[in-house]
């Protein structure tokens, strides 16, 4: 099998960077074909805020490359890992488009949660889950940025809209 293990790395190594990486040995070493795309967050600090806000919510651009990609390596299974923020959740929709089918390990909740925990000042909270997030805007939930919150919490937004109408 033809697999395309894709993923966006933080500044800070974690978890999910093990769990790409081990996964890339285990599928490789089964005898699948494994090819990573991967990004990472180091190129934030040279990208133009108001540019990174709009790739978050939805980059079209990062959907267009891994199309491509797709296309030319014939991919049957893209497996993204994290695609927040460079490659947004736009990348998803446009492989399928491109005839690859799709996986998508959940490492935290980002897609429901601006702060990716359920949690807020201690205990759980599940105020955005199912609805417009306007409250992780209110309590400033990404890094108690106000903007920053907007940007993330418009992700999971526009991801249901898209959705929704197609």
């Amino acid at each position: 099998m033809n697999i395309l293990l894709v993923h966006n790395f933080y500044q800070q190594p974690g978890g999910e960077d093990v769990v790409f990486r081990a996964e890339s040995s285990l599928l490789s070493g089964a005898g699948h074909y494994v090819q990573e795309y991967t990004v990472t967050n180091d190129d934030v600090s040279q990208t133009p805020r108001l540019t990174l806000a709009a790739h978050t919510v939805w980059n079209a651009g990062a959907a267009s490359r891994l199309a491509q990609e797709v296309r030319r390596g014939a991919f049957d299974v893209v497996h993204f890992h994290n695609t927040f923020p460079l490659l947004s959740p736009a990348v998803c929709g446009a492989v399928r488009s491109a005839g690859a089918a799709t996986v998508q390990t959940l490492h935290n909740y980002r897609l429901l949660c601006a702060n990716a925990l359920l949690f807020r000042d201690g205990p759980v909270c599940e105020a955005c889950v199912g609805r417009l997030p306007l409250p992780a805007v209110r309590y400033r939930c990404y890094r108690n940025s106000l903007g920053a919150s907007a940007t993330v919490a418009a992700v999971p937004y526009r991801r249901r809209k898209r959705r929704l109408s197609g």
